[in-house]
């Protein structure tokens, strides 16, 4: 009863941890969420407001940029007005002064309007066709050419010289640099030149559809380009990774914080509840173990009908031995060793069993198995050969040493072998028996293998329950306790048919801490 309501609390305790974390949980993705918006609008605005600052700087800086324009052209006209013709060299030298000291202005030439078949008087190699075009269209006196297929645009400025006569003064301006500042360098950013809607310059694909967040046209008369600074802020943008893992770290850290404060008074609360179960459940085991004597009598007896059996059949062993004409001294001294060592064991197994009701604890000591196992190979040699079974074991060359009780242990394998032999009993086919030893990391297996009829379906599904057996005069208690005592040493035992036909019980018991390193690894049958 207490070990159900030891069982009830448990759960209901796990339960109770379970939600308490995840309301702390909840409350800490809630309380995250909450920072991790109010940190993306105050960037967005952040961000916002910053490029509505530079671009108005760069508003300043081109407009004024431009007019530079309008005073080269003033300048270039002046001088070509000078002279008819106009004056080459004088003009070459004061385009050679300006294209050293603005890199954006990268070409400057002169043509003559009247006369398209002549060539530009500088040389200077620009596309005359696409300037005399554009003029023909146009009747102001400064006309914005684009480029096609560049980031840029011509300046052309109509310069009269007589009725008959009209110059062009035409500059070849790269937008890039125009644009250039010490904020947006070469690769601009989002900045964006248009002429009458048509866009000169994008500085990356897709911001062209982004929001616009300074937009305003140059303070120019000759020059209308609209200058538009898009608004290229993207989600990922609005989250610093940096400060949200910092956040989420100090949440977490809160978390486990309030997780372990409730815990410890949660703790505090239910110490005194289990030192009072704590005594009732030791008093209650005991009660309950003695209890249990009535049930197990039947356990008590099929304990010792082993030994005893054995005692029986090396006695009987004896008396034909000394019923010969010839005395076999050896072999009548074997059969009263071997009687002597199994009533010696029936007496053990009685001292195991008053213990166990008294309260008693099992003498764990280090056990070789190799050397147990022999020694039960030796207990059940009388039975094999009455059976005509033969039983094989070849001990290992290192020892195996694990923390048990020898004479449970020794009852453990006993159990297994002498099911084997039995299991062998009605076959048609020589019976063997053949007992391995391995370690497999830091466990030791014994295998008890037989070539029986092995091990029905529903057999092998309640092989281990307590009554369960399928020997006529069988109580079905041997393989229950077995599973009790390997357990009892923090071990297994599995059951299983063997691929060569048969059964095959596997005990697994852990090794000593030492042997789990220094020992290697190696069966033996």
């Amino acid at each position: 009863m207490l070990a159900a309501v030891k069982t009830c609390s448990g759960k209901g305790k796990a339960i109770s941890v379970r939600r308490r974390r995840f309301l702390i949980g909840l409350a800490a993705v809630l309380i995250f969420a909450l920072v991790t918006m109010g940190t993306a609008f105050w960037r967005y605005r952040e961000m916002r407001a910053a490029l509505v600052a530079d671009g108005t700087t760069l508003h300043r800086v081109l407009s004024q940029r431009v007019d530079q324009h309008d005073a080269h052209m003033t300048g270039l006209s002046a001088l070509a007005q000078a002279a008819d013709p106009p004056p080459v060299d004088a003009i070459r030298q004061v385009t050679a002064s300006i294209l050293r000291f603005y890199p954006r202005i990268m070409a400057i030439d002169l043509a003559d309007l009247a006369d398209e078949q002549r060539p530009a008087l500088l040389g200077a190699g620009l596309p005359l066709e696409t300037v005399f075009s554009a003029m023909r269209r146009s009747n102001t006196l400064l006309t914005v050419v684009p480029v096609e297929g560049a980031e840029r645009v011509m300046l052309v400025k109509r310069v009269p010289r007589t009725s008959a006569s009209q110059y062009l003064i035409i500059l070849l301006i790269d937008l890039r640099k125009l644009i250039e500042t010490d904020r947006f360098g070469p690769e601009l950013g989002p900045v964006q030149l248009t002429l009458e809607g048509q866009p000169l310059l994008t500085a990356s694909p897709g911001l062209d559809q982004a929001p616009i967040a300074f937009e305003a046209m140059l303070a120019s008369r000759t020059q209308p380009l609209m200058l538009r600074i898009a608004s290229p802020i993207r989600i990922a943008g609005l989250f610093p990774l940096g400060i949200l893992t910092l956040v989420a770290l100090g949440l977490l850290l809160c978390a486990v914080i309030v997780d372990r404060l409730l815990a410890a008074r949660m703790a505090a609360k239910e110490a005194g509840a289990r030192a009072l179960l704590a005594a009732q459940d030791a008093r209650l085991a005991h009660a309950s173990r003695v209890n249990a004597m009535g049930e197990l009598a039947s356990g008590i007896a099929h304990e010792l009908t082993q030994p005893l059996t054995a005692i029986l059949s090396q006695c009987q062993a004896g008396q034909r031995l000394a019923q010969r004409a010839e005395l076999d001294r050896a072999s009548l001294l074997t059969a009263f060793e071997a009687s002597a060592r199994n009533a010696k064991r029936a007496g053990d197994i009685l001292g195991k069993l008053r213990s166990w009701v008294t309260k008693g604890q099992p003498v764990v000591e280090q056990v070789d198995l190799a050397g147990l196992i022999s020694d039960v190979v030796q207990l059940t040699a009388a039975e094999a050969l009455a059976h005509a079974a033969s039983v094989e074991f070849t001990p290992p060359r290192h020892p195996v040493i694990v923390r048990a009780d020898r004479v449970q242990l020794e009852q453990v394998v006993f159990n297994l072998v002498r099911n084997a032999i039995e299991a062998t009993k009605f076959t048609t086919h020589p019976a063997r028996i053949v007992i391995t030893l391995t370690m497999a990391g830091a466990a030791a297996e014994i295998s008890v293998r037989d070539n029986g009829p092995g091990f029905g379906a529903e057999a092998l599904a309640r092989v281990f329950e307590p009554f369960f057996t399928t020997k006529p005069e069988g109580m079905g208690l041997g393989l229950s306790l077995c599973m009790t005592l390997v357990e009892r040493y923090g071990g297994a035992i599995l059951a299983q048919n063997s691929t060569d036909g048969g059964a095959e019980l596997v005990v697994r018991l852990p090794l000593m801490a030492r042997d789990v390193s220094s020992a290697p690894s190696e069966a033996a049958e």
